[in-house]
Formats: structure tokens, C-alpha cells, sequence
């Protein structure tokens, strides 16, 4: 998160889009998209394993819910704010790209002259994630969907140069589309279907070095930039997604194995677990006051983290106390998955064991 805020930041000066310090600082932005692509596959992932190991199933409607009071309220709060300063003149505002962005199409559907909800391409891109991977993960099981997750990295590429091939007018959003950036939020998926793999964990005690670790981050932030503004596309759409993907996962396989190791103990700060917290109010609100607002630093960042706070503390936190509230009531939520019934129906009575 904070690397979108740093490039949305650097990426302006003085209301006017500029190449200061280095064009590649730009990057940065899409960089933070991807380890939050790779976060969101891992932890979802985990999520609805332990729940396919608990219970042989996974209850679509429990997750579904939970996922409503979770994403739904913060977003459409901030789009109801930035209708609002629209509708009174105080920002210039596309009504057609609030629908758009409120039906979470914004990534096909791109407007021009709409800042304030651009980033919503992600958020978008993450729904349709949510739509498609648990029912898959639920049908296919742990081990098909790992190969299912697989053949999503290796086509990913090919997705990519079949869209541009055969539509023209979605060249050069690749990176904004499910189907074109499948690749990297597999990573995360593929990481959490391995995580408890024998192989794997001995694998990756042997190759997590601080050396190693040291490297990719050197790479992501600094080498792969250059790559991406002097070969885009070429780079980018047939190599550099896969192996960013390769590397952010590598540094988040190394962050939670070695807590204790300096980046472990970086990111375990009290102030960085708080920015983890409000980590999603604070890529809700960055868009209102970074980008063509950077000329007011540091007054900005400011006010994202005190919209970010007022937004987890007004309307994150009451949400997540009303989704438990209604958890609790709603039994429907809580049926058990349709196998672990069946299994309950086979064991004999009570009485049956008497007689």
C-alpha cells in the first residue's frame, strides 16, 4: 500500500505528470497491486482450505458473507463521498465511471477523465476473483485445483498475446484484466495449496537466504522497473508478471518464516501491523488525495491516513461487528456442507448403539 502512495505521489509535481525523480519510480505502483494480489491468493486460499479440511467442503454462503461486510461497506462509503463532492461541484466526477466502479467492471470497462475511482480496477479484478476461485477450489479439491492454478500461471502469457491479437481495443490493459493477470494472484493460491507439502516446506528452508531475499527485492524494485519502461510490453506481458509473481512470493514465504529475521521484525512493528489493518481504507482513500493533489504534500498524506483511520473505525469495524452479530442468528450460514451431512447420516444413533 504504501508503495502506491509513494508512486501516485512521485508520479506528480505541482498538478502536472512528470518523469521526477526516475521514470521507473511509476512502477512502484503496479508493484504494490501485485503483492497484494499475491497476499489476497495466499491468505484467501488458506482460508478456504482449513474450512475444506475441517469439514471435507467449503460453504460458499459463509465465505460470500463474510466477504460482503468485509469489502462492501468502506467501498461503496467512499464512492458515496466522491458522488457526493461530484454532485456539489467539488470534484469533477464521470457518473457512468461510479457505476462502472460500483459493479466492479471498472477493469473492462476503463473511462477517461475519472482519477478518483481508477484504482478501482483492482478491487475490481479481486471481486471476480472471489467469484470464480472458491466454487472452483470447492468442485476440484485441493490437488486438481493446484494443477488448475498451475495451468492459469503458464497460460496467463498466452492470455495475454491472444488479447491483443484479436482485440485491439483492449491493448495495453493487460494489466488491469482478470483473465490477462490470472498469473500473479495464482501465486499466492499455489503458495497455500503447497504451504503444508513436506517438499516444499524442506525446499524452502534450503533456498530462504537473506542473500536470496536481498536479491529479489533489489530486482522488483530496482532492476525489473528498468526492464519494465524499456521493453514494455514484450518484457512485461510474456516474462516479467511470472517472475514478479516468483519473487514477491519468495520474499512473503521468507517475511512469515523468519519473524525474527530483520524484515520479519520490520514488518511485525506495532506501525506497520496498525498500516496492515487499514491497509484497505488506506488504498480506498490515497486516490482522493495523491496523484494531481501531490502539491499539497504533506498536508495529503495527512489527510489519507486520517480518512483511512475515520473509514476502519466508522465503518470497518461496525460492519465486521454487525456480519458476527448476524453470523450468530443465521443458521443457515452455519449448515454444514453437504458432506460432512451425509457422513453424519451414516454414523448409527444413539439408540442404535443401546440396541
Amino acid at each position: 500500500m504504501l508503495f502506491v502512495i509513494a508512486a501516485h505521489s512521485l508520479e506528480w509535481i505541482r498538478n502536472t505528470p512528470t518523469v521526477f525523480p526516475y521514470e521507473q519510480l511509476g512502477t512502484l505502483a503496479l508493484l504494490g497491486v501485485d503483492t497484494f494480489f499475491v497476499i489476497s491468493g495466499f491468505l484467501i486460499t488458506q482460508i478456504l482450505l482449513k474450512e475444506l479440511d475441517s469439514k471435507g467442503s467449503i460453504r460458499l454462503r459463509k465465505f460470500y458473507f463474510r466477504r460482503f461486510f468485509r469489502i462492501f461497506p468502506p467501498f461503496y462509503a467512499y464512492l458515496g463521498v466522491v458522488a457526493i463532492l461530484g454532485a456539489l461541484g467539488v470534484v469533477h466526477m464521470n457518473r457512468w465511471a461510479l457505476v462502472v466502479s460500483g459493479l466492479y467492471i471498472w477493469n473492462y470497462l476503463v473511462l477517461p477523465n475519472a482519477w478518483l475511482v481508477g484504482h478501482t480496477w483492482s478491487l475490481s479484478l479481486e471481486e471476480q476473483f472471489y467469484v470464480m476461485w472458491p466454487p472452483l477450489l470447492k468442485w476440484l479439491g485441493r490437488k486438481k485445483s493446484l494443477y488448475a492454478a498451475l495451468a492459469m500461471i503458464v497460460l496467463s502469457p498466452v492470455s495475454r498475446m491472444i488479447t491483443y491479437a484479436v482485440a485491439p481495443e483492449r491493448r495495453f490493459y493487460e494489466w488491469a484484466m482478470l483473465h490477462t493477470r490470472l498469473d500473479t494472484i495464482m501465486f499466492g493460491c499455489v503458495l497455500a495449496l503447497l504451504w503444508n507439502d513436506k517438499n516444499f516446506q524442506r525446499i524452502a528452508d534450503k533456498v530462504l537466504r537473506p542473500e536470496l531475499f536481498a536479491g529479489s527485492v533489489l530486482f522488483l524494485t530496482a532492476i525489473g522497473p528498468l526492464f519494465e519502461t524499456s521493453l514494455r510490453p514484450r518484457y512485461q506481458w510474456l516474462i516479467g508478471y511470472p517472475l514478479h509473481g516468483v519473487l514477491i512470493s519468495f520474499v512473503l514465504v521468507y517475511a512469515v518464516k523468519k519473524p525474527t529475521s530483520l524484515p520479519g521484525r520490520f514488518l511485525n512493528l506495532r506501525v506497520m501491523r496498525h498500516i496492515g489493518v487499514i491497509s484497505y481504507s488506506l488504498y480506498l482513500w490515497q486516490e482522493m488525495f495523491d496523484g494531481p493533489k501531490v502539491s499539497y504534500f504533506p498536508w495529503n498524506l495527512i489527510a489519507i491516513f486520517a480518512c483511512a483511520e475515520l473509514s476502519y473505525f466508522l465503518v470497518e469495524r461496525p460492519a465486521l461487528a454487525m456480519r458476527d452479530r448476524l453470523e450468530g442468528k443465521w443458521k443457515f450460514l452455519s449448515k454444514p456442507p453437504r458432506a460432512e451431512r451425509q457422513a453424519a447420516l451414516q454414523q448409527p444413533s444413539a439408540t442404535e448403539d443401546v440396541l
